[in-house]
């Protein structure tokens, strides 16, 4: 479930600043950075190098080390410290990394021919049985590492084959393994037990505050440094108000997870919104096993029609989002059917379908975090006109991923699905087969087993037609209430003259433009 305030694909940019504002804005902000450069910026200021950073976010990393962090809100720190075997590029195409290639030598394995030169931070050369060491201390069962071991699946183990060749083994056909390479953060082995872990990334901590701030100096031997930025401070503010207020006295350089609307106020102000899909989809489930009624597929479509996407768009997620009436996945994931219908806007045909259905008056309460109440109840606004009677019930994050993954009481749960770090459906779990104890999501033995079939499928041809008639069956049923795709978003200083973003949306900081 996507409930962190970090990054994903297809991207666009808002660029709305310049003139007398901005110039008076740049004026006003600190400008951390050292060394003036030669370079010109498209708005006149000339860009700088060796620039101290500030990212704030409504959380950071619990821990410096990658293996043992416990959700994905620590992906921006760790994409500056630490690499991985194969990463995304910015259009979200694997690439490579650490690894320079790869060929699949069997269904189950495959063997990775690694980077030449790369040393870590910690002057140790990286090599395949660093490779091996990582594999082998996430697979441990220490349960310190269970949230990593979880994401990587499918890996049985890694064979050093020579120093810089290596194999990875799985336990059995995995299309997506390279997939899951992209969220194995290779940490010096040497450096495994102590407070500041090293990697080969373009930057290396100097100073922690756990759960508030982290501070970054530049690794000049990272294969991947530039002079632009020396260093980067991470800073958490929970507080949005806090946040912004920051951004304006030139306290932060970029925010991340402000609303939509401050971030809109801001651009009147001269900041630059710089949004990219999220690469999830935001939808609602719909538990059949809590109330009954769920299980008429009228009922459902009626939900579905229920719905206009379009102003949910505009009004929950401030433009900053693309409706999505027909699939889980976006343009450009593998699966993905641009010939799928979608559910229109159509309260007349949901009013129809709901009396068709003896369901008028039908108690439909939705569930979700505090982090998306205003989304939910623009739900249960539309669902209310059409006739049924709903509304939001706030449960914290612990009590949510237990009536998510587990049992729930409401039968309607608002979230977002999680597949924008794998990139790839597979990470949609929640509606495939179920774990002993799981509540089913969508009660349908022909998509789950068509999901577990897509999960082992090596012919990418292959498991996009199985992906499509997943999708079509979904479609068909009205299985979820699917809303929209969101973009995750982040609001610049306008110093900030040009701002990268991966193939998972996550900052390329050693890449990024800032000017005097």
């Amino acid at each position: 479930m996507s409930l962190h305030p970090l990054p994903s694909p297809s991207r666009s940019l808002r660029r709305v600043l310049t003139g007398t504002t901005a110039l008076a804005l740049t004026a006003a902000l600190t400008a951390c950075g050292g060394t003036s450069g030669d370079g010109d910026s498209g708005d006149g200021g000339k860009s700088v190098t060796d620039a101290h950073v500030t990212i704030a976010s409504t959380a950071i990393t619990s821990s410096l080390d990658p293996a043992a962090a416990l959700s994905s809100v620590g992906r921006s720190y760790t994409k500056q410290v630490f690499d991985q075997l194969v990463s995304f590029d910015e259009d979200g195409a694997l690439s490579p990394a650490l690894a320079d290639s790869w060929t699949r030598v069997d269904d189950t394995t495959m063997t990775f021919t690694l980077r030449a030169g790369v040393t870590f931070s910690s002057g140790a050369a990286f090599d395949a049985d660093a490779v091996v060491a990582n594999v082998e201390r996430v697979l441990s069962g220490n349960p310190a590492y269970s949230t990593v071991a979880a994401k990587v699946g499918t890996i049985e183990k890694a064979v050093a084959v020579s120093p810089t060749e290596v194999q990875v083994v799985t336990t059995g056909p995995d299309p997506i393994l390279l997939n899951r390479l992209t969220l194995l953060d290779i940490v010096d082995p040497a450096t495994f037990e102590t407070e500041r872990p090293a990697g080969t990334g373009p930057f290396q901590v100097t100073e922690y505050q756990e759960g508030t701030s982290i501070e970054l100096e530049r690794f000049d031997d990272s294969w991947r440094a530039t002079d632009n930025v020396a260093e980067v401070t991470f800073q958490a503010i929970p507080s949005a108000t806090t946040m912004a207020s920051a951004l304006q006295t030139g306290e932060v350089d970029v925010a991340f997870g402000l609303p939509a609307d401050v971030s809109l106020q801001l651009e009147a102000k001269g900041f630059t919104s710089v949004n990219k899909s999220a690469g999830s989809a935001a939808i609602t489930s719909l538990i059949a096993d809590v109330e009954p009624k769920l299980a008429d597929v009228r009922v459902r479509q009626a939900i579905n029609y229920a719905i206009d996407r379009e102003a949910f768009v505009e009004g929950t997620l401030g433009g900053f989002g693309t409706p999505n009436g027909s699939q889980f996945l976006q343009e450009g994931f593998l699966g993905y059917d641009a010939d799928l219908p979608s559910y229109e806007y159509d309260p007349e045909k949901a009013k129809q379908l709901i009396k068709d259905a003896g369901a008028e008056g039908l108690e439909l309460p939705i569930a979700t975090t505090a982090l998306f109440k205003t989304q939910a109840e623009s739900v249960t606004g539309f669902l209310n006109a059409v006739g049924f009677k709903s509304e939001v019930v706030i449960e914290d994050l612990s009590a949510f991923i237990g009536s998510l993954l587990q049992k729930s009481t409401t039968p309607l749960l608002y979230w977002q699905t999680d597949y924008y770090d794998l990139r790839d459906i597979a990470a949609v779990t929640r509606f495939g087969p179920p774990a002993p104890g799981q509540q089913v999501h969508f009660d349908s033995t022909e998509y789950q087993a068509l999901f577990k079939q897509q999960s082992q499928e090596l012919d990418e041809d292959a498991r996009a037609t199985l992906i499509q008639e997943m999708a079509q069956i979904m479609n068909e049923e009205a299985g979820v209430l699917l809303l929209a795709w969101p973009d995750n978003l982040y609001t610049a200083a306008s110093r900030v003259e040009e701002l990268p973003l991966t193939g998972d949306s996550l900052i390329r900081i050693e890449e990024m433009v800032l000017t005097e």
